[in-house]
């Protein structure tokens, strides 16, 4: 199932490829089928994917979609040569990709014109998920918390 979503996952990042730069397209296809036998030309075929966006003039609906793909794609090939039950496509893992997805562009196509917005977001997604990350983390008790009998 794994060896399909990532073949799956490649050959969408290669259409994605190809309807933003048909040139483009040949490289990208060529290190997907690469990527069977040598892992890294994974990394490449993303990086493609990453400069045909640079390139094009897209809107952020396609680079999110494209985005997508990509992370799908690193995700399943990057399993490819892994023991057998390593599951890459787990329910915290797609649901984080897509929802990150969504809030990136949620956040691209909000018309924020203020100066210093750039700099205050990366302090800002800091903070949220450090609040995010301090509410699910458990509280193990320490060793004098712990009753001894």
């Amino acid at each position: 199932m794994t060896r399909f979503l990532a073949m799956l996952a490649g050959l969408l990042l290669v259409a994605a490829v190809a309807l933003i730069n048909p040139p483009a397209g040949v490289p990208a296809l060529a290190l997907v089928i690469a990527s069977w036998w040598w892992r890294p030309a994974s990394v490449g075929a993303v990086l493609i994917t990453i400069a045909a966006l640079a390139f094009a003039d897209v809107g952020v609906i396609a680079a999110a979609a494209t985005g997508l793909v990509a992370t799908t794609y690193l995700l399943n090939a990057a399993v490819l040569h892994a023991p057998d039950g390593v599951v890459p496509t787990t329910i915290p893992s797609v649901g984080g990709a897509v929802l990150f997805t969504i809030a990136a562009a949620t956040a691209a196509l909000v018309p924020v014109q203020l100066i210093w917005a750039p700099l205050a977001a990366p302090i800002l997604i800091v903070a949220i998920y450090a609040l995010l990350v301090s509410g699910l983390a458990a509280k193990n008790p320490t060793v004098e918390e712990i009753p001894s009998e």
